[in-house]
């Protein structure tokens, strides 16, 4: 089990990312930051009254960190309980890790357990990581469960876990003996980015010594796979939309993490040899990092990093009837750089009359739409655009479904999704109301049109 240092300072990290939400809320988070920890106290005030589980997650940091004030573990839990309650996946990893260590909180390694289980269904990795990890040391379950979870981590995308069942692979503890699926376990993690130096440093070691075990003929032909799953993110599959070979198609995408994350639908990138963004004029360089074909999604790494994110509402959906905008780059709008913004509602559709999973929503949605946000009142992120209703693919799944639908994946869907590839997300609570240009003016930048060149195509986007 990591030091509480280390934990907190992945849950700080998680959070400590400026985003468009709301005003008071943002400067919190500057502050905390900039170690200004009066101020992120007198900024988070009103937003914990309220009982935004992000400003309460916060404030339980700095209750257990002792900013700001003497260190109060019991304080910190009560504030990570409320927080937790309200869907706050970081504050039920928190909380967990304070029944663990019986600080603030009395010890219970059953609590624990629960609070991580609550936080992996929620798919986060660091949890499946710590429940394995309690596991091996007979701590709150059976022993056997341990290469479960740690294997569960490991695809939610945990260097840890990855470190910690590859050196069970190539021991043959609690497992066979498999040297080669240790060292391609290693290369994969080493292959991500997010790694503190020593899991880092574990991994080198991990990979040398099961590359030793190896025939040199076995050890190439690991080191010549690329991951599997961006293999099968690439290889075409069944994915919806896949573009015919030598175009140039557009799409929409937008900004989800300082480290130069975009999320986008999986039919507008997975069947790309090149793909490139326009970011505040610019062009660059997008690489594929994962796809999901089954919802649509899509996550990719900009080369150069833009300085600010779109932050995501608080909570997961959104019930019908509540006023709703897509931002995108449709039609010939993805060239000129001019992004449209539209408004709609979400619509509550009949049993089966609708793409299985999605949410429909009024909004206008139009080809180059694809893969672009839907924003709440407050333009903080509430799904992602998929489809519209009268593509030949959508009319062939959405039944009866209004003509004027657009489908969205919806938000808990994307949260999972990200959650899964660690991506440091931002959410803020929707407190004030923006018109089409407010939402417009707001997530300006973070919004940016894509070019996939297919895979013949002798023309740059």
């Amino acid at each position: 089990m990591r030091s509480r240092s280390a934990a907190l300072l992945l849950a700080v990290c998680l959070l400590a990312l400026p985003s468009p939400g709301r005003a008071d809320y943002d400067d919190a988070l500057r502050a905390f930051e900039g170690g200004r920890d009066a101020v992120a106290r007198r900024e988070l005030a009103p937003l914990v009254r309220s009982g935004s589980p992000s400003a309460l997650f916060l404030l339980g940091v700095m209750r257990e960190t002792g900013r700001g004030t003497a260190k109060d573990p019991a304080g910190a839990a009560r504030l990570y309980r409320r927080a937790a309650d309200g869907g706050n996946v970081s504050a039920m990893v928190a909380l967990g890790l304070l029944y663990y260590r019986g600080e603030g909180v009395g010890q219970s390694d059953a609590r624990a357990s629960a609070y991580f289980r609550k936080a992996a269904d929620k798919g986060s990795a660091r949890a499946l990581y710590l429940l394995g990890l309690m596991r091996l040391s007979g701590r709150g379950g059976p022993t056997a469960d341990a290469v479960g979870y740690l294997r569960r981590a490991v695809r939610a995308g945990s260097p840890e876990a990855a470190a910690v069942l590859g050196e069970l692979l190539l021991a043959g503890r609690g497992v066979v003996a498999n040297p080669a699926a240790a060292y391609a376990m290693a290369l994969h993690a080493l292959a991500g980015d997010r790694i503190e130096a020593a899991t880092r440093q574990r991994l080198n070691a991990l990979a040398a010594n099961a590359k030793k075990a190896l025939d040199p003929t076995v050890a190439l032909r690991i080191e010549g796979k690329a991951p599997e799953e961006r293999g099968a993110a690439r290889g075409g599959g069944k994915g919806r939309g896949a573009a015919p070979k030598g175009q140039v198609i557009t799409g929409t995408g937008f900004v989800v993490s300082r480290l130069g994350h975009v999320l986008t639908n999986a039919h507008v990138a997975a069947h790309c040899r090149r793909l490139m963004a326009v970011v505040d004029g610019r062009r660059m360089a997008a690489s594929l990092l994962r796809a999901d074909q089954d919802h649509d999604l899509a996550l990719l790494r900009l080369a150069v990093a833009p300085p600010e994110a779109l932050a995501f509402r608080e909570g997961d959906a959104l019930p019908p009837g509540v006023p709703v905008f897509a931002a995108g780059y449709p039609g010939r709008a993805a060239l000129s750089g001019r992004m449209r913004v539209t408004a709609g509602k979400t619509r509550e559709l009949a049993k089966g009359a609708g793409p299985r999973g999605e949410q429909a929503v009024t909004a206008e949605v139009l080809p180059g739409n694809s893969g672009g946000p839907l924003l709440d009142h407050a333009g903080h992120v509430a799904g992602v655009v998929a489809a519209r209703r009268d593509t030949e693919t959508t009319r062939r799944i959405a039944g009866d479904a209004p003509a004027d639908m657009g489908f969205v994946v919806p938000l808990s869907v994307v949260k999972a999704f990200l959650a899964r590839g660690q991506v440091p997300i931002v959410s803020a609570p929707s407190a004030r109301r923006l018109d089409a240009a407010g939402i417009a003016r707001t997530v300006s930048g973070k919004v940016v049109p894509l070019f996939c060149q297919t895979a013949t195509s002798t023309h740059a986007p």
